[in-house]
């Protein structure tokens, strides 16, 4: 996880005032690459390729100056900053292109070295992702270098190969892959369900409560232009399914993303359980949220919060003592 020098850092739109050819002088690019994906037949393989890029200030100007042009021709870019200094930069040109006008590119991509492998990168994927998004695109095109750990990268956030490689990429990067990545709202299963612990502490902040019930459940998260949140469930016999945990991340919530994944859960489980439960806390916020989604009060576990969990638990304010029990017919 990103430690706290990863707080510090702020994201910002570049525009002519904030950006000039200057910018990039301190960016310290410094790639060590050792293997490549390489074609082979039908399929891609790693090879052994070694060698180290970095720019010296020259290049690093040229570089600022390509991003000077396209925003001045109406493309996008975020910069990741820390202490005044960009430390990583991403841009998206703003011409769509494909069979249907589905792509927009994601011409520049790079984080600083130290700053790699911490949620940077990420981040600012993110962001360009719903960039892409509000213009239009359906998915984001990337031409991607060959690197092990910049495809390694890539795969992370969900990225596969193009459905269609663009002629002119290949001709200009051949050994780069051509990838896309889906801009639509999905809902699917991960296997790897304490690769979002965090997610998961934001509905039931104490691991081991969680434990109990992870190995036996299933999750599903929904992502749109990133992971927002996720609702995992387990089979409580008798023919009733039971909500386990429910969290969508702070920034985004009031946003719907709950909801959605419980009308998901409704939908794709009607037929398999006659009945769907959540206990929760007697919250000011929970209690109506699912209210909302067509859930009633059914019953209440005395003191589970104040027997269960080594300390006191609030929300909004308030101690959660009784675990009350929601219900809603499938």
């Amino acid at each position: 996880m990103p430690g706290n020098n990863f707080k510090k850092i702020e994201t910002v739109r570049l525009n002519g005032s904030n950006f000039n050819i200057n910018s990039l002088d301190n960016f310290i690019l410094n790639q060590r690459v050792t293997e490549c994906w390489r074609r082979a037949g039908n399929a891609y393989r790693l090879l052994p390729v070694s060698y180290t890029e970095n720019w010296n200030l020259f290049e690093r100007r040229e570089k600022a100056q390509k991003i000077i042009t396209a925003l001045n021709s109406g493309a996008t870019a975020f910069a990741a900053v820390k202490d005044s200094v960009i430390i990583g930069f991403a841009l998206l040109t703003n011409q769509p292109f494909g069979s249907v006008k589905q792509y927009l590119e994601l011409s520049e991509f790079y984080v600083s070295d130290k700053f790699r492998r911490r949620g940077t990168g990420k981040l600012l994927f993110e962001k360009i992702c719903c960039e892409a998004k509000k213009a239009g695109a359906a998915k984001l095109y990337i031409s991607a270098h060959s690197a092990r750990e910049s495809i390694a990268a890539y795969i992370k956030y969900g990225c596969k190969f193009a459905e269609e490689p663009d002629k002119e990429h290949i001709a200009g990067e051949p050994y780069d892959l051509q990838l896309e990545y889906d801009l639509s709202t999905r809902i699917y299963e991960v296997s790897d369900k304490y690769k979002y612990i965090e997610l998961l502490l934001l509905a039931d902040e104490q691991k081991e409560m969680v434990e109990r019930y992870l190995h036996n459940s299933v999750m599903y998260v929904i992502d749109d232009c990133g992971v927002k949140g996720e609702i995992t469930v387990s089979d409580a016999g008798n023919g009733v399914l039971e909500i386990k945990n429910l969290a969508v991340m702070p920034q985004h919530q009031r946003c719907g993303y709950g909801k959605k994944l419980v009308d998901f859960i409704c939908e794709k489980y009607k037929g398999q359980f006659s009945v769907i439960q959540a206990g929760t806390g007697d919250s000011p916020l929970t209690i109506p949220f699912y209210k909302k989604c067509g859930f009633t009060p059914s019953h209440t576990v005395k003191d589970f919060f104040t027997k269960n969990y080594d300390r006191p638990i609030f929300e909004a304010g308030k101690q959660l003592i009784d675990m009350v029990y929601l219900t809603k017919n499938l």
